[in-house]
């Protein structure tokens, strides 16, 4: 902790007495707010938990306040209970519905993200009422629900800056989603199981595919080599074959794992250039 703000917090700590007034917490929330915007957020963060507000209106404001710093510590889900509890009657609602419901995005928690932002009273032709369509458009992609995406596309209008580019970003993120190849690892086992390495290239891994196939045809064929040799009793032959085998059953497991891992990877980069986008517009709306 820099000295500035240790003695900041020395001197509240020590010189503000318990129990205080209106006044008296809104001055302790304006310096709450100073070490915020100084990026002194443990600080802050202490200085709103000593905070006793005695007006419904500053109680909003320290959950506000209090939820904007686990926010920006990317402690996404107590921020959203605090941002919650924000009430109706502040200035602050709007920002905090849309932030936690954002946050409850981020930790894939999209039904209780949707069900804040459909509680939205919100005006169709209104910036927040883009906005509230915008963040369902995202939480449907989210979900893979395409046609409640396309719904909500129908209304983007491009006519707010602040999320104008990202609406176009929302139709590039559904049409990379419509055109994925969509492989199964069902498909990519039972193509490995006829012809080893196949599954691997299936799966787009052409090379570890043809390395794999090279692998099990040359422990098949000494094997076999082997069997011819010296007979199916020979130690030759049975540890080779027990190889083979072994190489045969890991390449069918690999194409498997290899799809199942392309797809999770997929899934992951889409998802974070959606909440990329998603998070965007309401750094811009609310800033």
């Amino acid at each position: 902790m820099r000295l500035s703000v240790f003695l900041a917090v020395f001197y509240f700590v020590c010189f503000v007495p318990p129990g205080l007034k209106a006044g008296e917490s809104s001055k302790e929330l304006d310096f709450a707010r100073h070490l915020v915007n100084r990026n002194d957020l443990n600080e802050a963060f202490f200085v709103l938990e000593n905070i006793n507000p005695k007006t419904p209106s500053l109680q909003d404001s320290v959950f506000h306040l209090k939820g904007w710093v686990l926010y920006r510590q990317m402690k996404l889900e107590p921020s959203a209970g605090l941002l919650l509890k924000v009430s109706e009657n502040s200035p602050y609602y709007l920002k905090s519905r849309f932030f936690g419901a954002y946050n409850l995005s981020h930790i894939n928690q999209t039904d209780k993200a949707e069900e804040i932002l459909y509680g939205l009273d919100l005006e169709a032709n209104t910036m927040h009422g883009n906005m509230q369509n915008f963040q369902l458009s995202g939480l449907a992609l989210l979900n893979r629900d395409f046609d409640g995406f396309e719904k909500r596309a129908e209304n983007f209008t491009g006519s707010f800056h602040a999320f104008a580019s990202e609406e176009r970003n929302m139709h590039r993120h559904y049409q990379r989603l419509a055109d994925a190849p969509g492989r199964s690892p069902f498909v990519a086992g039972l193509l490995s199981t006829a012809v080893p390495g196949l599954g691997k290239i299936y799966a787009g891994k052409t090379a570890e595919g043809v390395v794999g196939f090279l692998y099990v045809a040359a422990m098949g064929l000494t094997a076999f080599d082997f069997y011819r040799g010296s007979g199916p009793q020979s130690a030759l032959f049975i540890s080779t074959a027990s190889i083979a085998g072994i190489f045969y059953i890991g390449n069918i497991w690999g194409s498997v794992t290899a799809v199942n891992r392309q797809n999770m990877e997929f899934n992951h980069e889409i998802n974070q250039r959606i909440l990329f986008d998603m998070h965007i517009p309401l750094r811009n709306a609310f800033n």
